[in-house]
């Protein structure tokens, strides 16, 4: 746990149909941010997650599949919370590569989330929520999530091309959401494979790395070791193309993790 457990208060517009804000005010290094829901409300009635720092979107999830994150690495998951966590479970670089993408709240103007809450939502819903933070740090590295949708019409292998150069980052997973027809996933740098297996045989590596892999998610994951230095870093290549192979026609909800500098929020 880091030093510091509190409630955040400044948390408003927690009802169905709207879009709550949490603001957070304190001039500290936020690791982890719970969000706790009551009155009936589920995770399913919650919908998109969107993080901005100084009014610029930085990370998106959404309510209903934030914990199959969690789940794959192993750690918790209450039915009830809602955890957004930017360090690094698994580390095992110590203390600076855990903590190396978590929020430095005391070098931004502003930082907010808003969190949808389903028109379906139980009339009685509440939520509240609470933080993991530490003393403020001039570390200016954070974790930024991406998300993209893209539909799989082709029966077999399947293109998607990548940001790349100033639009790229270091990348330390990619999740792939899907239906249930992804067999294969290729990535190619600049034309040279650094990826390239079955679901099958990413799992198996995913598991000897006592990682927990999930129902229809597959994750290409960089750091499955723990070692932050295998992240892929897509700012220095021309060209990043992932190829997925799939049975039948399928769809991808897809979710990139980068390690960000916060001077590419402006």
């Amino acid at each position: 746990m880091s030093s510091n457990y509190d409630q955040m208060i400044d948390l408003q517009n927690v009802r169905p149909g709207v879009t709550a804000v949490l603001k957070l005010s304190y001039k500290a290094t936020f690791d982890k941010i719970h969000l706790n829901l009551g009155g009936g409300l589920l995770k399913a009635m919650v919908g998109r997650i969107e993080g901005k720092a100084n009014g610029v979107s930085f990370f998106v999830d959404d309510g209903a599949l934030i914990g199959a994150r969690d789940a794959y690495q192993g750690v918790f998951v209450d039915a009830n919370v809602i955890t957004l966590d930017f360090t690094e479970i698994n580390s095992r670089g110590g203390a600076a590569a855990q903590y190396l993408a978590s929020i430095p709240r005391n070098l931004l103007n502003s930082l907010t989330f808003e969190i949808e809450i389903k028109a379906g939502a139980n009339a009685l819903s509440t939520m509240t929520a609470e933080a993991e933070y530490r003393d403020p740090t001039p570390n200016p590295y954070i974790l930024r999530r991406k998300d993209f949708n893209v539909p799989l019409a082709i029966t077999g292998e399947n293109d998607i091309m990548l940001p790349v150069a100033v639009n790229g980052g270091l990348i330390k997973r990619i999740w792939l959401h899907h239906t249930g027809n992804v067999t294969k996933a290729e990535l190619r740098t600049n034309g040279t494979p650094r990826l390239r297996a079955s679901v099958g045989s990413y799992t198996y590596a995913q598991k000897r790395n006592r990682l927990v892999p999930q129902a229809n998610i597959l994750v290409l994951d960089f750091c499955q070791d723990g070692n932050l230095m295998n992240m892929l870093n897509t700012a220095g290549v021309q060209e990043c193309l992932l190829r997925i192979t799939t049975s039948a026609a399928d769809t991808v909800k897809a979710y990139i993790d980068y390690v960000d500098d916060l001077k590419k929020l402006s």
